[in-house]
């Protein structure tokens, strides 16, 4: 019983000192009084309109590793956007080939893959529509041999002209596509005919096999005049072939009677080259409009001159008697408000899910060729990264650290690359280790709006900042 009345007497205690620590009031100012007051920084708030502007974006890089992308839509609004694809025919690569002896051509045909979406990206589909009702209209396809090949000269949506392939289709039929998940397109044998006289030196150099035979390239018929709609397409480049059905004479044994086989040319050597043309170049404006479309891709997007912007944000500093030198950006958000269509089942197709800054750029500083890129105020903590708010109806995302780099560079100093365009973003994660990517989505196409400069909920910038002393 004395060790029970001990151990009471402990417990009570300690609870005790724990109430008399818990009703300590902690003094947060203590010390305030010796800080200098040109040493204390105040938070403070403000907004601006940001001035968009309605601009397509220029050469827009159009090489991909992933996605051969096929289609086309027709609107009242936007016009024709076409999108094709073109890649050189590639020898088989893991082993060397031998097509036989004495080969004798069957047929020939190009065979399409639809690319699958995963959890590992953001890509919410690889058939694009823009309406839930057109998911299984029908395209014509067609295919034509390239008189250049696919390489370091040609990187944009804009890159391939009407010269750089034959205008008489290869395609011994009409090949027509209706969003299943692949088609098969038969082709001239007289392609396959030519692939089977290649030599073993050949079949064994990309260089040599491509710069002899090129490539082809793979266009869809817009919809018809008064039509609206339309569906673009993301084919998997590495599940896409030319495939060679022929006859030959086996060399293994002798007296071997003569037998077919199949052998499939990889479509591209690690990417393939989309090009895309748009009808909307005619909405493209500086003035103010109440609402701005988006089309993404190499469509009209809305832009922001960077020297308008900077002009704004100066004369508030002048208006304030600030020191630009002192002004320090504790958070930049732009907010890009939207109102919802009266149909809003059309708005999982139309509007784009996320909209980012982006802008165009020096690849390295080994070569001139400029690609779009997300500002890199895309790494930071806590970014909402542009992704719809429904319940707000608006996009908004960070830009500080750019924003801090405008206010502190002189106009003189601000170069095209501070230019920008509101552009969709796509993520990608690796499973393995867990780390996110982020790129621009120019793989998909869109018809979405948002409010512009004269709407009654026009775009801002919302800045939380400090002056230093």
């Amino acid at each position: 019983m004395q060790f029970k009345d001990t151990f009471r007497t402990l417990i009570l205690s300690a609870t005790a000192c724990l109430l008399a620590f818990s009703c300590i009031t902690v003094d947060k100012s203590l010390g305030s009084q010796y800080v200098p007051e040109d040493h204390e920084l105040h938070v403070q708030t403000a907004s601006f309109r940001i001035p968009l502007e309605l601009k397509r974006t220029d050469s827009l890089q159009g090489i991909s590793s992933s996605y051969i992308s096929i289609g086309a839509f027709r609107s009242d609004e936007f016009g024709v956007a076409s999108f094709a694809s073109g890649g050189n025919i590639c020898p088989s690569s893991g082993n060397t080939l031998d097509l036989g002896k004495d080969p004798v051509i069957i047929s020939t045909y190009l065979s399409l893959t639809l690319a699958s979406t995963s959890t590992a990206s953001s890509l919410a589909s690889t058939s694009m529509i823009m309406d839930p009702s057109q998911e299984g209209i029908t395209q014509n396809f067609h295919v034509y041999r390239l008189k250049k090949t696919i390489d370091t000269t040609t990187l944009y949506i804009n890159s391939l002209t009407e010269e750089d392939y034959n205008h008489t289709p290869l395609n011994t039929s009409a090949a027509t596509y209706f969003g299943g998940d692949s088609i098969k397109i038969y082709l001239d044998n007289a392609l396959g005919a030519e692939l089977l006289t290649a030599t073993p030196e050949e079949l064994d150099s990309l260089d040599l096999f491509i710069k002899k035979f090129k490539g082809i390239y793979v266009t869809c018929d817009p919809p018809m005049n008064g039509l609206n709609g339309g569906r673009l397409n993301l084919f998997s480049k590495g599940s896409s072939f030319v495939y060679l059905k022929y006859n030959f004479q086996p060399t293994w044994e002798e007296g071997l009677a003569r037998k077919d086989t199949l052998v499939g040319f990889p479509f591209g050597y690690g990417y393939c080259l989309n090009t895309s043309s748009y009808g909307s170049g005619h909405l493209q404006t500086s003035e103010p409009l109440e609402t701005l479309p988006v089309e993404g891709a190499g469509g009209v997007n809305p832009y922001v001159n960077i020297l308008s912007l900077k002009d704004t944000i100066d004369n508030w500093i002048i208006e304030k008697g600030y020191d630009p030198t002192k002004v320090l950006i504790a958070r930049a958000t732009l907010v890009f408000p939207f109102e919802l269509p009266e149909n809003l089942d059309i708005v999982p197709y139309q509007y784009p899910p996320t909209l980012f800054p982006t802008h165009r750029t020096q690849v390295n500083d080994t070569t001139t060729a400029k690609y779009y890129y997300l500002f890199d105020d895309h790494n930071s903590t806590d970014n909402p990264l542009g992704y719809m708010n429904r319940s707000l109806l608006e996009y908004s995302c960070d830009l500080s650290t750019t924003i801090q780099q405008v206010i502190n560079k002189k106009k003189s100093e601000l170069n095209d690359t501070y230019n920008f365009w509101l552009y969709p973003l796509l993520t990608e994660t690796n499973a393995t280790y867990g780390t996110t990517s982020y790129y621009i989505n120019n793989n998909s196409y869109y018809m979405g709006k948002i409010n512009g400069p004269k709407a009654e909920r026009y775009p801002e910038l919302k800045i939380v900042y400090a002056i230093l002393k």
